[in-house]
This record gives structure tokens, C-alpha cells and sequence, in this order.
């Protein structure tokens, strides 16, 4: 079984047009991929000295009955295919939601169960979107929902207050009034008309999920399960995966950093963080590929090994001292450390341990190239295989509108320059003096031959408007401020942007590229 799809695929190319999606390998080759995968024998690959198959079977019964739990259904049939994909839980733009469709239409059409891990493990800073405004021309405005600290877990996060979500709704429907079509803000209403469902939810992270599940359950209800990855790290089966990795450092971080720089000099990257940085040594401690919880704050785990125990240290702290036998996961959750994966981590455990296909987008099907090889190593064996899928859809805007208002500005500013005197609402006697000198030289001028006193006079006729103008200063910044916005393109980029949030598309028309059966829909 190999885990990646064929080299001649590995470069993946986004859609460049709308309504176009990527699905590497193709779906046509789904069956037989899982039909190897389920095939395979994970011979002389073990987890702290669990065979990887029994192992695989204990963590994906675990997993599924947390989810069907969380999600409010009934456990799937064991005997099944699992398909895996993880994401962030943001409002992301509706080529990552691509994949949550093709998971409902893999679910029904494998006939396989489809399992989302809500990524809420992640500290992804300042929750917001971009949403196209017309005010002034097309232009993106971005909007926060929540300024979240750059170290603060979704999981940690608290649901925002009513007045802060009200606030953040008004700001979005302010900057959709003006756009056209209607049939946006409408969407949006849809969306956020979710938000007594999402009520229930303890963090930030399950509340985002919550919305999106219900906004695509307009499509049909959604043929998954879901579970935060906070609660499947919180497992003994996730627990024996990470002391696994973690019980042998040097090694560790001879596997790991061996195979980034081979995938370096295969690809030519000369970037130490592309695909993802190394791991490092402070002194006798490693860096782990996996990060810690404390006070509702992520943090930088580090690891070292004397006497057959590992001391996990956050900053100079030693946070907790196991065994690196089986009974040191026992000790984890004893001595209440919070592992947390980092994305390498969280593929790797959800392909050697969970699933038999996984849903990557683009980016991370190129960094779990690396997964295989580190994988392999450190278990003996490749990891189930992956599918890579995004997809490109654009609102209906249109560019003129933006272009229209940029020429109207330009033309302002001008006239607000060389013609301020027809901008004052009211002028002073010392302005109205101004003023006749200036149309006195206008008139002279015009019968002056070119020469020291015509130029004389041109100078003159300036630092007359520079004069008057200055009463008009906070009228031209504005101006300038808003053609500043717009940018010499902003109007084609604002109306071909691939980023906007997935609640202003129709869930009906990502669900009909992803190939959802109509009788899902």
C-alpha cells in the first residue's frame, strides 16, 4: 500500500475558474483505494507493542462512538470503510468546504463512513472574513468576529457574548446592502439564523461547527460524523500514539528532520520552514511535533529521556515525568497533560490509526508527502492513502461597478486640487481675496506668451489652489482613502476572489459540484 497518490500528481494545480474542482487521484480510483487499504496487513508495525491492526481497531471504535455521540447519531457498522479529513473550524472560503460535501457523497456512494475531525486544536489568532462591500465600488472589507489571541486554542476560546456576534451580523449586512445580488445577504441571514442551534456549544471552536453544519445542512443533511480533535486527543488510544512517538527523542528527531531535508532537496525548497520547520534541541531536550494546553493557552512541548522516562517540559518547567512503557499513558492523563497535535502529527494518527482514505486540500497533501516517510519509519509501514480535493467558485460580482467609482474618484481629487475654490461651502474674506487673484491670473495667462512671467503666474495660480485646498483636507484624505481601497485592480481582484466565506454560497451548488447525490440533497 503506498500512501501518497502517483508522483505525476503531486503537483497540484487550485482551479483557476469558477465552478471547476481538483480530486487527486480521481474519484473513479476510490473504490480500489479502499479496497487496498482495507486489504492491507499491518504486519511488524505496533503501537507501544500493540499490533497496528488490533490497534487500528480499537482506536477507530473509540473514535466512532465518541462522534456518533457528539453528532447525535448511531455508530456505523464496523465492517465499513472509514473516510477521514480534518479542518480548522473557521469561515473558510468554499473550496475547504468542497471537501465536507465530498465526504457526505463518499459516505453514501463507497458505501464508506466519513468521519470529520473538527481541528479546534489549532490557534489560529483573529477569527473573521472577507465580504465584498460596493460602497464607494467593489472592494473586499474584512470583518473579525473574534480577535483571538495568537496562543489561544479554539477549544480554549469562549462562544462569543451576544452583543459582541449581533455587533459583528450588523457589520457584514451593512457591507452586503450595497451588493449585488441580493441573494448574498440572504445567504448570510440564512447562516446566521443558525445561531440558536449553535447556542449549546462550550468553546469556540464547536460553536463555529456547529453554524456550518446547520448552514449545510441546507443541502441535506450531512453523511458524517463529527468529533473535536480536543476529545480524541484526550484518548488513551491517541495518548499510546504520542508516547509512541515520543519515546525514543533521538530517534525521533533523526526520522523527522532526515526526512524534511530529503523532501527539500527533492523539491529544491530552499526554505527551512517549507514544508514545516524542523524540530529542534535545546541542550538534552527535543522538540515534540505535538504542543501542550495549559491555562487555556497553547504551548511548546519539549522532551527528554534518562532512565527510561521521559520529562515533558514546557519552557524551563517540567510539567510531568512517565515511563515510556505502556503505563506511561495512564500517566499522562494521571498527571493531566493536554497533548495537543501539530498537523503532521494529527495526519499522521488519523491515517496509520483511523481511516482507510483521507480528504487532504492542496496544502496538506503536499506536506504529507513527509507524513509517509516519517511514518514509515517510525512504524514500519505507510499510512493509509490520501485524496487531495479543493475546489474554485466565485460570487456573481461584477468589476465595472468598482471601475466606474475609481474614475469618478480620480476625478474628484482632481478637482478638489486645481478647483478647490468650487468646493468651499463657505469662504473667509482672505479666501474670497484668493479666489479673484486667482481668476485674475487665469485671464492673464491666457494672453500671455510662453515665458519667465507666464511660468510666474502658473506658480502663483498653485499656491493659490494648495492654499484654498488645505480647508478641504479632510475631504480630500477621504477621497484618497477610498481610491486607496479600491487600488488600481481591486475591483477585477474583489470580484474574482476565491476567498470569500463559504455562508455566501449556496450549499445546494458546492454540494452539486462535489457530486452529492440528489437523493441526499
Amino acid at each position: 500500500m503506498t500512501g501518497a497518490p502517483p508522483a505525476a500528481a503531486l503537483d497540484y494545480a487550485i482551479p483557476e475558474r469558477s465552478g471547476e474542482a481538483l480530486i487527486v487521484p480521481p474519484l473513479n480510483r476510490v473504490p480500489a483505494l479502499l479496497a487496498e487499504s482495507r486489504a492491507f496487513r499491518w504486519d511488524g508495525a505496533e503501537v507501544l507493542g500493540v499490533p497496528l491492526g488490533e490497534f487500528r481497531r480499537r482506536a477507530r471504535g473509540r473514535a466512532l462512538a465518541l462522534a456518533a455521540e457528539y453528532t447525535g447519531t448511531a455508530v456505523p457498522s464496523d465492517n465499513r470503510p472509514l473516510v477521514v479529513m480534518g479542518h480548522q473550524p473557521l469561515l473558510f472560503h468554499p473550496g475547504v468546504w468542497f471537501k465536507y460535501l465530498l465526504l457526505t457523497r463518499l459516505a453514501a456512494t463507497a458505501p464508506a463512513a466519513g468521519l470529520h475531525l473538527i481541528v479546534d486544536t489549532d490557534a489560529t489568532g483573529p477569527v473573521g472574513a472577507d465580504v465584498p462591500d460596493e460602497h464607494d465600488g467593489l472592494h473586499r472589507a474584512h470583518e473579525t468576529l473574534v480577535d483571538l489571541a495568537p496562543d489561544v486554542p479554539l477549544e480554549a476560546a469562549p462562544v462569543p457574548e451576544p452583543a459582541v456576534w449581533t455587533a459583528f451580523v450588523e457589520r457584514v449586512r451593512t457591507h452586503l446592502a450595497a451588493v449585488r445580488p441580493s441573494s448574498l445577504a440572504a445567504r448570510f441571514d440564512t447562516w446566521a439564523g443558525g445561531i440558536g442551534e449553535a447556542r449549546g456549544a462550550l468553546s469556540l471552536g464547536a460553536w463555529l461547527a456547529r453554524l456550518r453544519r446547520r448552514y449545510e445542512a441546507q443541502a441535506g443533511a450531512p453523511g458524517y460524523l463529527e468529533l473535536p480533535m480536543s476529545r480524541l486527543a484526550d484518548t488513551a488510544e491517541f495518548r499510546a500514539f504520542a508516547l509512541h512517538v515520543l519515546r525514543a527523542p533521538d530517534e525521533l528527531v533523526r526520522v523527522y528532520n532526515g526526512q524534511l531535508e530529503a523532501y527539500r532537496r527533492a523539491h529544491r525548497l530552499r526554505s527551512s520552514a517549507n514544508p514545516f520547520p524542523n524540530l529542534t534541541r535545546d541542550g538534552g531536550r527535543v522538540e515534540a511535533p505535538f504542543w501542550v494546553v495549559r491555562d487555556g493557552r497553547r504551548r511548546e512541548l519539549h522532551v527528554s529521556r534518562a532512565d527510561g522516562r521521559l520529562t515533558l517540559s514546557v519552557g524551563a518547567d517540567a510539567i510531568a515525568t512517565i515511563p515510556t512503557d505502556p503505563s506511561g499513558v495512564e500517566a499522562l492523563a494521571e498527571q493531566g497533560v493536554a497533548l495537543r497535535p501539530k498537523a503532521i502529527g494529527l495526519t499522521m494518527f488519523a491515517r496509520l490509526c483511523l481511516g482507510d482514505l483521507f480528504i487532504h486540500g492542496v496544502g496538506g497533501g503536499r506536506y504529507d508527502r513527509v507524513t509517509d516517510a516519517i511514518a514509515s519509519e517510525l512504524f514500519g509501514c505507510p499510512p493509509s492513502p490520501y485524496l487531495v480535493a479543493t475546489a474554485t467558485l466565485h460570487l456573481p460580482l461584477a468589476a465595472e461597478a468598482s471601475a466606474a467609482a475609481r474614475r469618478a474618484l480620480e476625478r474628484r481629487l482632481m478637482d478638489l486640487r486645481h478647483n478647490p475654490d468650487r468646493h468651499l461651502a463657505e469662504t473667509t474674506d482672505a479666501q474670497r481675496g484668493l479666489i479673484a487673484e486667482k481668476w485674475e491670473l487665469i485671464r492673464a495667462v491666457d494672453a500671455m506668451r510662453p515665458g519667465p512671467d507666464r511660468r510666474a503666474a502658473t506658480r502663483r495660480i498653485r499656491a493659490i489652489n494648495a492654499s484654498l485646498a488645505a480647508a478641504l483636507a479632510s475631504e480630500v484624505a477621504g477621497a484618497e482613502a477610498r481610491l486607496a481601497r479600491l487600488g488600481a485592480a481591486d475591483g477585477e481582484s474583489a470580484a474574482e476572489s476565491r476567498e470569500y466565506p463559504y455562508f455566501l454560497f449556496d450549499p445546494a451548488e458546492v454540494a452539486a459540484l462535489a457530486g452529492v447525490p440528489p437523493s441526499l440533497a
